[in-house]
Formats: structure tokens, sequence, C-alpha cells
């Protein structure tokens, strides 16, 4: 967190969000009261009426900023804050200050849509869940909290939504990568199934050991990184019909991926889809 000197009061948002300036920076400003009976051009500088919740605008540029106070209820700024302060404790770490501005933005427009009678749909809730399961409990608990606070229903699929901004938060962690991983997970599973005349069970062992091998691969791909597999010639001779259904996964990858699939993990989930094709 910067040190605290001095904040200029640009625009009071509430009585507990203000937007102000130190210097040449902007920023949002959350506390109990902080904005209580204050005027554009006065000057915050009692650090513990702030309870440490200081969102930098730096991300955006003067025209995004008011955009984004023309849009932003003040109410979703405090929610927000207290969802990330409460996401920070649950996980031990500090998240990236990078998810403020985005997090608030969604369940903003998460909740502008529900109040305009149009649903949200999340066709990659359950592959979320399973990946990122500390961040979908967390999420699990903001939407009740939202839910409460703004007396609105916030249906299930935003669970989903939340937790994926969550991780992106986290310390080498990407949103972006994180939603890259779960729809490459939902539409090879369904690939699976159609191909194998098979129906996963979302819980089950079966299940849970391709994707977790899938989640493997990803990882190796995007690093570079090879595994060795002794067994491969074994299996290009054995497993024909499952190679050809791994070399299309392969090839599915490297499209969402933008990086070749070694013939060593074509093996391996050849292997993988065999075993599925036997239960």
């Amino acid at each position: 967190m910067v040190a605290i000197k001095g904040y200029e009061i640009l625009k009071v948002l509430s009585n507990n969000v203000v937007l102000v300036r130190e210097g040449d920076a902007k920023s949002i400003l959350v506390g109990k009261g902080i904005g209580f009976a204050k005027k554009k051009g006065q000057v915050i500088s009692n650090k513990d009426v702030i309870e440490d919740k200081f969102i930098s605008l730096d991300a955006l540029n003067d025209r995004d900023e008011a955009q984004f106070f023309a849009q932003v209820d003040p109410r979703v700024i405090e929610i927000t804050e207290d969802i990330i302060i409460m996401a920070s404790e649950e996980l031990g770490e500090s998240l990236n200050p990078n998810i403020h501005i985005g997090l608030i933005d969604h369940i903003n427009y998460a909740i502008k849509r529900l109040n305009e009678g149009i649903e949200i749909v999340n066709p990659f809730l359950n592959e979320t869940k399973f990946l990122y399961p500390k961040e979908y409990d967390i999420a699990e608990k903001a939407v009740t909290y939202i839910s409460s606070t703004i007396d609105i229903n916030i249906p299930v699929a935003e669970i989903g939504f939340i937790a994926l901004h969550i991780h992106g938060g986290r310390s080498n962690s990407s949103k972006s990568k994180a939603m890259t991983f779960t729809k490459l997970i939902s539409n090879l599973t369904k690939f699976v199934e159609d191909k194998l005349k098979i129906s996963f069970d979302d819980y089950s062992f079966m299940y849970s050991r391709f994707v977790i091998h899938l989640q493997g691969v990803f990882d190796r791909v995007l690093n570079e990184q090879t595994l060795e597999n002794i067994f491969l010639d074994k299996i290009m001779i054995e497993l024909p019909y499952e190679v050809s259904l791994s070399k299309t996964i392969g090839m599915i990858i490297e499209k969402e991926l933008g990086k070749p699939v070694p013939d060593s993990e074509i093996g391996y989930i050849a292997l993988h889809i065999s075993k599925l094709n036997f239960k």
C-alpha cells in the first residue's frame, strides 16, 4: 500500500467511498464514514479511517475512468473490497492490485444485467469448481454476501465467474489463462464423451483422473516441458483409435495454447482415453 500523506478529494461517491488524488495519481479510498460531510478539495490525511482499502486507477485512461464512475454503484465498490479482503485472508496471500477494478466492473455489470432481467449462464461452472476449488468456495461465499447486502438473487453461474477473477488475482496466475484452461477442459471432455459414447460424472474418479492429467498437459505445453514416454511405440501400435483421438485433442490444445503438443504427451493422453474406453 502507498504511504498515506494526504489525499485531495476529487469526488465523494458515498459516505464510505471517495475518489482522491495524491500528486498525479488518482485512487479510490474506501472506509467507514470516509466521505461523510466531505467536499471536493478537502484533504484526507487520517489513515485510520481508510481501513487499508486503497484502489489504484493507474490502469484506466481518462475516458475509461469517466465511464467507470458513470456506471459503477459505490455500494459495489465497498462490497468488492470486502470480498477481496475475505479472499486474501482465506487464501493466506495478498491478491494482485489489478484485481480490484476488474472485479468491481464485473460484479456491477452482473447486477445490472440481473436487474434488467437478463439471464446469466455459465457453461463452464463444473470445470471451474473442479479446477479451482479454493477460489470456488470463496466465490460461493462472495455471492451469498452480495445477495444479502444488495437484496438481489445472484445465480450460481456467477460463482464460477467470480472464482476465475479470484484465481486470476493470485500471484503467478492469470484469469484469461484460467478461462482458457476451463474452456479447453469442457471442450475436450465433451469431445471424448461423444467419441467414446460415454457420459462423465463430474465428480467421479474417472473424470477427475482425466481432467487432472489434461491440466498437467496444458502446463507442460505452455512451459515447453516434455515428459519421457518409454511406452510410446507400444501405445502407437496397440491403441490406434485412442491415438487418433489423442492427436485430435493435441491439435485442439495447440490451436488454443499456440504451442505444439509433443508425441510423448499424445501417447499419455491416448493411454488415459484407453482407460476410459474400457470402463
